[in-house]
């Protein structure tokens, strides 16, 4: 018997968000990459799985992505990034800043702080990396609303248990060099995979 259906979505699309300094880095091409991983590591452990993106080449829309989690039935929504500064961060700042962090939808506040804790614990463990923390971000117009269109679109649609997943910062040495490299996005894949089956009963409730 199946423990439930997750929903993954590796952020952006084949091209999206090339590295600073690296010819050839793209975000939207490593999330595929995590999520494949992760997806792999969620069915050996019973789970079931979609991806937002099939293939490396698609980009489907923000309001795709998370409604696909409640149209389809999902206990979970994941949504895998990695992160960049600001405008605001200066020239010398900009390769210094790191870390992970993990925005929960503000649907059910309560029920999603422990998951995006232990999310967040997990991906600092492995990467090695600054705890950046968990954060809710609101929508401008309605605060009972997130901000983010996936985390905003599948808590509308059903499935309130979403989160998005920013893994570092690829624009860091660091932390760019982790998510460069598949057996390190191995480690990552099974380190989430441990705190989603662990966390089974929470994530249901």
């Amino acid at each position: 018997m199946l423990k439930g259906l997750v929903v993954l979505d590796p952020g952006h699309g084949q091209f999206g968000n090339p590295h600073t300094t690296k010819e050839g880095f793209y975000e939207g091409t490593q999330n595929f990459i995590l999520a494949t991983l992760l997806r792999d590591e969620l069915q050996r452990r019973g789970f079931e799985v979609l991806m937002t993106r099939n293939r490396v080449e698609d980009n489907p829309t923000l309001e795709e992505r998370g409604r696909l989690a409640g149209e389809a039935g999902a206990i979970l929504f994941l949504s895998l990034h990695s992160n960049a500064p600001g405008t605001s961060a200066t020239p010398e700042r900009y390769p210094k800043i790191r870390g992970a962090e993990t925005f929960y939808s503000v649907s059910d506040e309560a029920g999603n702080i422990p998951v995006a804790r232990a999310l967040n614990d997990a991906v600092v463990r492995t990467m090695n990396t600054e705890d950046r923390g968990i954060k809710t971000r609101r929508h401008p117009d309605n605060p009972d609303l997130d901000y983010y269109g996936v985390l905003r679109n599948s808590a509308q649609s059903g499935c309130r248990r979403a989160f998005l997943v920013e893994h570092g910062f690829h624009t860091n040495p660091e932390d760019s060099a982790f998510l460069q490299d598949t057996e390190s996005l191995s480690r990552l894949a099974a380190a989430e995979a441990e705190v989603v089956d662990r966390l089974l009963s929470l994530i249901k409730a």
